[in-house]
């Protein structure tokens, strides 16, 4: 083999391994939720609650009362509400009572969670092509912690909406500030 064939084999390799290093680095990488188009979710909530919504506020106090339980965080203190969703809200400062994040979830199968949805209708157990028909093509995927994640971004309002799936199913829906870690 001369050297010139050598020389090629060797760059072909090293060009085809960049490809790879890059290829897997968006796909791990927050960059691929930049790079996904904007879908405005300024509007959007669980069950009537926005992210930015106040837990002191008293029409949230109403429909909610009291949380059952609480799990402290670093950054934010989760609140589990009867028939409701979970909230992460900012455990101190200014902004403390903040809502950063809304999660709706069906512990232990609580009947009264299934009828809770975002504001387009999308609830517990609908299909992830439900999903894709009624908020669009703009979305990156992830997994973790076995679920396949549906996500969208509103880049103009800091938004992100998820969809956690399990066997094609909403398991799990997140509306975050998208600077809640």
């Amino acid at each position: 083999m001369n050297i010139d064939r050598k020389k090629k084999i060797a760059l072909g390799a090293v060009l085809i391994g960049c490809a790879v290093v890059i290829i897997l680095f968006l796909s791990f990488s927050p960059i691929t939720r930049q790079a996904v188009r904007s879908t405005p979710l300024s509007h959007e909530a669980i069950n009537g609650v926005q992210v930015r919504d106040r837990m002191d506020d008293p029409a949230f106090v109403s429909r909610y009362g009291s949380p059952i339980s609480k799990d402290d965080n670093d950054l934010y203190d989760y609140y589990h509400w009867a028939g409701g969703p979970v909230t992460a809200s900012v455990n101190s400062g200014d902004k403390q009572g903040t809502i950063m994040r809304v999660i709706l979830t069906d512990p232990e199968g609580q009947p009264s969670s299934a009828q809770l949805q975002t504001e387009k209708g999308i609830r517990l157990g609908d299909s992830k092509e439900k999903v894709l028909a009624l908020y669009g093509g703009d979305y990156y995927t992830s997994r973790e912690q076995g679920a396949d994640i549906i996500g969208y971004i509103d880049h103009e309002e800091h938004l992100t909406l998820e969809f956690w799936c399990s066997e094609g199913k909403v398991a799990e829906i997140r509306l975050d500030d998208s600077t809640v870690k």
